[in-house]
């Protein structure tokens, strides 16, 4: 009898998906003449979708009750705006 989940197929399937992410971004930071503000924000994009993975797949955060995946989707914006303000400070645009 089958337990309740996804088959080893489907996590297979996202551990290839987080290589592959990961070396795509060892070959973005060598990839010349791409300006650095575009290289730090798809890494951080990049490390954000594969947190989620992890979070959704691996910590089966899918199978979770409903508050608490709330709670959680609540405390990653926050951190999220949180960082968003201190990077603005510290990266000021210039006019």
């Amino acid at each position: 009898m089958r337990e309740k989940g996804l088959s080893v197929r489907v996590y297979i399937i996202v551990f290839a998906v987080l290589i592959g992410v990961t070396a795509g971004e060892l070959e973005l930071i060598n990839l010349p003449n791409l300006a650095r503000d575009f290289v730090v924000t798809t890494l951080i994009g990049l490390a954000v979708a594969k947190a989620a993975l992890v979070v959704l797949f691996f910590q089966e955060l899918k199978d979770e009750p409903r508050p608490l995946s709330i709670v959680l989707v609540v405390a990653v914006v926050i951190v999220t705006a949180l960082l968003s303000v201190s990077f603005l400070q510290l990266h000021p645009f210039h006019t």
